[in-house]
């Protein structure tokens, strides 16, 4: 089930079990608010584990900590899409996609 778009109002680093996912509230269009999980493949993208972790394959957990106010800032006040698979709810960003570059083109304020 798709939903309306929204705006990112508060997203964060968590662990589940020994494993790291990315939360966040969303404001939909609606004004409803919902709880969705960003993709793994997107939480590569905005957390770099090759970077963050040099190549390990274990991390201390306090070492959310330290994520928790990169996924804030890389996140909150984002648009975002919301959508549901398999009874869970999922958020992602606009892609490049939709994007078209003109010359003239002037950046837009949302």
């Amino acid at each position: 089930m798709r939903h309306p778009g929204g705006t990112i109002v508060h997203a964060q680093a968590r662990l589940q079990g020994e494993r790291l996912y990315v939360e966040a509230t969303v404001r939909l269009d609606t004004g409803e608010r919902v709880e969705a999980r960003l993709p793994d493949r997107e939480t590569a993208a905005i957390l770099p584990r090759s970077i963050l972790l040099a190549g390990s394959p274990t991390a201390p957990a306090s070492l959310v900590d330290t994520l928790g106010p990169i996924v804030t800032r890389m996140c909150d006040g984002r648009r975002a899409r919301v959508w549901s698979y398999r009874d869970r709810r999922f958020f992602s960003f606009p892609s490049w996609r939709s994007v078209r570059f003109r010359e003239d083109a002037t950046p837009r304020t949302p």
